[in-house]
C-alpha cells in the first residue's frame, strides 16, 4: 500500500504541478495578450488624435474663409448703397478681426485680401457713427 499511495501521490503532485505550470503559461499567455492589445489601442488613439488635428485645422480655416467671403460681401452691400445697422457693422468687425488673428497665427495662410476691405468699412462704419445714421 505504501508503494501504491506514493505512486497516487507522485501522480497527484505531478498533475498539481502540471496545472499549476499550465495556469502561469496562460497568465503569461494573457500578459502578452493585453500588452499586444494595449500597443494597438495607442497606435489607433494617436491616428485618431492625427486625424481630429487634420479636421480642426481645417474647420478653422474653413471658419477663416467663411469671415473673409461675409467681409467681403459687406463691403459689396456697402457699396451698392445697401443700409445696414450698428449690430450688423460690429458683427462684420468681429469677422475681421477674427480672420485678422487666424491670418496672424497661420503665416502660410493666403492673406492680405480684406486688408484694404475692413479699412473701408472701419471708414464707412465711423463715419455712420459721427452721423448717427445706422439702419
Amino acid at each position: 500500500m505504501d508503494i501504491l499511495g506514493a505512486v497516487i501521490t507522485f501522480i497527484l503532485g505531478g498533475g498539481f504541478l502540471s496545472f499549476l505550470q499550465f495556469l502561469i503559461e496562460r497568465k503569461d499567455k494573457r500578459k502578452e495578450e493585453l500588452k499586444e492589445l494595449k500597443k494597438q489601442l495607442t497606435d489607433v488613439e494617436k491616428r485618431l488624435s492625427e486625424k481630429i488635428d487634420t479636421i480642426e485645422s481645417k474647420a478653422d480655416e474653413r471658419n477663416a474663409v467663411n469671415s473673409r467671403v461675409r467681409i467681403i460681401r459687406f463691403a459689396d452691400e456697402i457699396l451698392e448703397g445697401r443700409a445696414h445697422s450698428k449690430e450688423a457693422f460690429d458683427q462684420c468687425l468681429s469677422d475681421a478681426d477674427e480672420y485678422d488673428d487666424y491670418c496672424t497665427a497661420h503665416p502660410d495662410f493666403r492673406n492680405n485680401k480684406t486688408t484694404e476691405t475692413e479699412a473701408f468699412i472701419k471708414k464707412i462704419y465711423a463715419e455712420r457713427l459721427a452721423k448717427k445714421d445706422f439702419l
